[in-house]
């Protein structure tokens, strides 16, 4: 009898599910649609599904646009590039637009090779293009001033807008965790609330006296209803992340900040800026405000280094030491 000492020619073995996965690997469609599915098992917020979902779609038309193939498996890291070019050239897209779809392309790839829709990914030793960095200026102290200036608190809604700036500031919390706060995730004994960040991870952000007083009273003006939602429109229907944005941008408006891009982020910014150079340490703002990794409260350190060199003067060590000699 021949023993079996040779070497397998995997290649020349059709398994039993490989036929469907490489037909799948014809179809653009077939595989944004189960790639879009995955995502959705991983429980990953609706709006990252959504962004994965528009780039890819983008990606696809100018491949087709272009005359360049549309199948994965057909994809090229020489068809990549010219979609690049065209979106640099023709379209004038921003590095940060063309990284958004490069890092959806690299995601999209990594299922299908683990699928074995595909063998390997064309975009797997892309870079990041590089580009300026965008630095959101925060509010000054005035500005913010004239800001709350501008809500009517003896109306239900200048009421909530005014409480609703107070707690993007004292806490920094991204729009996306406004819009999703519930009545129950409020703890006005121990001046918290349980926030949803990125990628469903909770976390506990902090606030203050005059954060808790508004707080508890526009609960109180609030009232119960049918839903938990925490912020709501006058007609007492939960408030959208557009909503939230526009409020801003009227009490921006009338308090006449043209300097200044008043939004749900540039509180943010403006939160861990007023952190910062109030003496607060980069390891409890990276807490507050829902980073990974303590890169980004980093760069805010740098963004504010002026502003830092005030705060050395008041809390130097060596200053204070012999301040009295």
């Amino acid at each position: 009898m021949t023993k079996r000492r040779g070497k397998i020619d995997f290649k020349s073995i059709e398994f039993a599910d490989k036929p469907a996965l490489v037909k799948g690997g014809l179809d653009f469609g077939y595989c944004l649609k189960i790639f879009l599915e995955e995502l959705e098992v991983k429980n990953l917020a609706y709006h990252t599904c959504r962004w994965h979902r528009e780039n890819l779609y983008y990606v696809a038309k100018t491949l087709e646009y272009l005359n360049l193939p549309t199948e994965p498996i057909n994809i090229t890291s020489k068809s990549v590039k010219e979609c690049i070019l065209y979106w640099k050239r023709e379209r004038n897209l921003s590095p940060t637009t063309i990284n958004h779809r490069i890092r959806s392309l690299k995601q999209f790839f990594l299922f299908l090779c683990i699928e074995a829709i595909v063998n390997d990914s064309p975009v797997k030793d892309f870079e990041k293009l590089k580009g300026p960095k965008v630095i959101i200026k925060p509010f000054q102290e005035d500005e913010l001033r004239k800001l709350f200036n501008q809500p009517d608190k003896t109306t239900f809604v200048g009421f909530r807008d005014y409480t609703m700036m107070l707690v993007f500031l004292d806490t920094g919390v991204r729009l996306i965790e406004m819009e999703h706060m519930k009545t129950s995730s409020v703890d006005l004994k121990n001046n918290k609330i349980l926030v949803f960040g990125k990628g469903a991870k909770e976390r506990e952000v902090v606030f203050q006296s005059t954060t808790k007083e508004y707080l508890r009273r526009y609960l109180l003006l609030r009232g119960e209803l049918i839903h938990d939602y925490l912020w709501v429109s006058d007609t007492n229907e939960p408030m959208k992340r557009r909503n939230f944005g526009e409020r801003l941008t009227i009490y921006g408006n009338m308090a006449v900040l043209k300097d200044v891009r008043v939004s749900p982020h540039t509180f943010r910014h403006t939160c861990a800026k007023m952190y910062i150079t109030r003496g607060g340490d980069i390891l409890s703002l990276q807490k507050l405000l829902g980073h990974s990794t303590l890169e980004m409260v980093r760069h805010y350190v740098n963004l504010w280094g002026s502003d830092l060199q005030q705060m050395h003067k008041r809390y130097s060590p060596v200053e204070n030491l012999f301040s009295s000699v």
